[in-house]
């Protein structure tokens, strides 16, 4: 049913708060996780990722190269990938008391926590380039470089090879 006709889909995409979006979705997820199975919830999850697609995404069928998302969308899709991988959603090998605590806290916090919960912050510190942002990869690792791991619930700080040694030789 699309009641609100092509000109207010266009309003709604243009002004999209992806980060918003994800906080909502993890919380209605983190509600259906108490009376639904876990698969059940991911395959909602990917429903309702493909059905923003479907509504916002300009796309030819049967060429994935041509898939597109305006930058209202860009890191939406991110959110969803480490939400179905949360401890939020997967509670195996975590107590009911941790499970509810990692619950509680997503849905007392606001976006900007709740998204870090959801998508960990890995920031770079170098002397070859400003301290930025960096992606949550194994790319992200060099000898020069300094990494800061932030999960809201924990803060995980990585030396580099050479820093490391520098570190050991009381260059710091």
């Amino acid at each position: 049913d699309n009641r609100l006709g092509p000109q207010g889909w266009m309003e709604v995409g243009a002004s999209f708060d992806q980060e918003a979006a994800a906080a909502l979705v993890a919380r209605w997820a983190v509600h259906k996780a108490e009376t639904e199975e876990a698969f059940d919830i991911l395959r909602w999850l990917d429903r309702k990722l493909i059905q923003l697609c479907q509504k916002f995404a300009e796309f030819r069928k049967d060429d994935a190269s041509s898939f597109r998302l305006s930058p209202q969308f860009s890191i939406y899709p991110q959110f969803m990938f480490h939400l179905r991988r949360s401890q939020f959603l997967h509670v195996f090998g975590a107590s009911p008391d941790e499970t509810a605590f990692y619950r509680l806290y997503l849905l007392r916090e606001g976006v900007t926590h709740s998204t870090l919960m959801i998508q960990p912050s890995l920031l770079s510190y170098s002397f070859h380039a400003p301290p930025g942002p960096v992606l949550l990869d194994v790319s992200s690792i060099a000898a020069d470089r300094i990494l800061l791991l932030d999960t809201f619930f924990n803060v995980v700080v990585f030396h580099g090879e050479t820093i490391a040694e520098w570190k050991r030789q009381n260059y710091h």
